[in-house]
């Protein structure tokens, strides 16, 4: 019994590694972004480390476009995907990208990583 609980963990980890890792950069849903080799901007900085944004939570204001760049310190590839997935970029691990994000006239924008869907984070519009 111990042995089949053991393997079921370790082909349970498996297939969650190879998950994360995949190598999923084609162009299908992304939009609004550029590679960026870091440094320099004026935008929001956004670093992605322990399979968790931060900060989760930026502002602008009504109707501004964000350059945001991103940062991954992970091992693993993340997305920056808007919950309406009108944005979506991906950030292989220990890359740095740059999406742009108009805001609307009010509100909240949410945002996931799609590959892990507890990474969240919102824009507040003020």
């Amino acid at each position: 019994m111990r042995i089949k609980v053991l393997g079921a963990l370790v082909l349970t980890l498996a297939l969650l590694g190879a998950a994360c890792s995949s190598n999923d950069s084609g162009g299908g849903g992304s939009s609004g972004g550029s590679s960026s080799s870091g440094g320099g901007g004026g935008g929001p900085q956004l670093t992605i480390q322990n399979f968790a944004f931060d900060p989760a939570t930026l502002s602008g204001s009504a109707g501004q476009t964000l350059e945001i760049q991103i940062t991954n310190k992970d091992d693993v590839e993340h997305s920056f995907t808007l919950d309406d997935d009108s944005v979506s970029k991906d950030i292989e691990g220990g890359g740095s990208e740059t999406v742009e994000v108009t805001l609307p006239d009010s509100g909240t924008v949410g945002w996931h990583c799609k590959y892990h869907p507890t990474m969240t984070g919102t824009i507040t519009i003020g």
